[in-house]
């Protein structure tokens, strides 16, 4: 997987955090800009000149391009000490403190891309249980979130069977496209499970961490997925369950592309209503395009060359998101997203819908993974073959 290039460099990595957190701390000047510099040519060097070689490439490659965008948005456009503030501060209080004080401050706003707590906290976020938010009852947040942590690494560990044992995810099977629609379900959910599962373990290793040596409080780390109930539309599957940590980014970015860039002026009260859907509906594409390059980013990593997976797959979510607009303009006269849930069979119509969306669209991403061999990680034994004789895989 990583061909000619270097191996991938833990110091440079941890220097990139440590640049673009000092960028976050600069009081601001006109050389506070500089930073983004070295920030931009080290991501560049780590996502697509060097690799560790491993699965580990996909995630990596994504997490430092979304780093990239972060620092663009929080160091070129945004005077990110006089416009963000934690609760309980005054916009620009910051920038009087100590260099001590702002570089905690920068490390806070760097680590938080959700802005929990922040006055610019994304929409959409789920709430702790009250119960587990007091200081006072921090031993029952590290409890939960390491109960939690259990959980979900036996769900990785039993995938990781179950992926091992399906051929369809050996590197030269036959594509995912030219599968069963039951090899197609049992591969998907052997990507969207485990992937699951890992963002919520790191997510929960790291509140536990914190929380445990005085840096966070509980109520600091909400969680990061809403529930699967809301996912009887595409639209809610992204703006209500999947984790919110690319929706501020990803919206200043879209912004600066269509109002900055292309000089699209905003839209006004007395803007027509067309106008306010052509924008929305460019702004939809835009955002999923720029998420489709943060993703092909990390598949590049992977594969150490382009490809046209994730690509396929994000700016794909705007086209459904764009029918059931329709859809529902169709049905309802209105294409805003309501917060009365429809009657019973429509939500179950929906999930439908859901579900046989992505079996049709994660194969785009996911035969990169496959060719790359992510899903083969561990040696084939009797256990593995005997999953794929319980799951009718032996006849594939």
């Amino acid at each position: 997987m990583s061909g000619t290039r270097s191996a991938f460099s833990l110091p440079l990595c941890g220097l990139l955090q440590g640049l673009i957190v000092l960028g976050y701390a600069l009081r601001p000047s006109w050389y506070r800009p500089l930073v983004f510099v070295p920030i931009s040519l080290i991501a560049y060097y780590l996502t697509f000149r060097s690799a560790t070689g491993t699965a580990a490439d996909v995630g990596l490659g994504s997490g430092i391009t979304t780093q990239l965008l972060f620092a663009f948005n929080g160091i070129i456009l945004t005077d990110v000490q006089k416009t963000l503030y934690r609760i309980g501060e005054q916009p620009g209080q910051i920038t009087s403190a100590p260099f001590r004080t702002r570089f905690a401050w920068g490390w806070h706003l760097h680590n938080s891309p959700r802005g929990v707590r922040w006055g610019h906290e994304v929409a959409h976020i789920s709430k702790n249980p009250p119960s587990l938010n007091p200081p006072q009852n921090k031993k029952a947040f590290m409890f939960s979130r390491i109960s939690m942590i259990c959980l979900f690494i036996g769900v990785q560990a039993t995938f990781l069977v179950i992926n091992t044992a399906n051929p369809a995810l050996a590197p030269g099977a036959t594509p995912l496209y030219s599968q069963s629609i039951y090899i197609r379900v049992l591969s998907t959910l052997g990507l969207g499970i485990p992937g699951y599962a890992q963002i919520n373990v790191l997510h929960y290793i790291m509140s536990v961490i914190l929380v445990a040596v005085g840096i966070s409080r509980p109520v600091d780390w909400p969680p990061l997925f809403g529930s699967p109930g809301a996912i009887y539309t595409v639209r809610g599957f992204w703006r209500k369950f999947w984790h919110q940590m690319l929706r501020g980014v990803l919206l200043n970015t879209t912004n600066f592309i269509i109002h900055t860039i292309l000089r699209i002026p905003y839209t006004s009260a007395k803007s027509s209503p067309r106008i306010k859907l052509i924008l929305g509906l460019l702004k939809l594409h835009t955002v999923f395009l720029v998420s489709a390059l943060v993703h092909a980013a990390g598949e590049f990593m992977m594969l150490g060359y382009g490809g046209s997976g994730a690509l396929y797959f994000f700016v794909l979510q705007a086209w459904a998101i764009t029918l059931e607009m329709a859809i529902q303009y169709l049905v309802t006269g209105s294409t805003r997203p309501s917060n009365k849930p429809p009657a019973l069979i429509w939500r179950l119509l929906g999930y439908a819908w859901v579900v046989s969306w992505f079996i049709l669209v994660v194969p785009f991403m996911q035969q990169p993974m496959i060719e790359a061999g992510m899903f083969v990680t561990i040696p084939r034994s009797a256990l593995t073959q005997k999953v794929t004789k319980l799951l009718a895989l032996d006849v594939i």
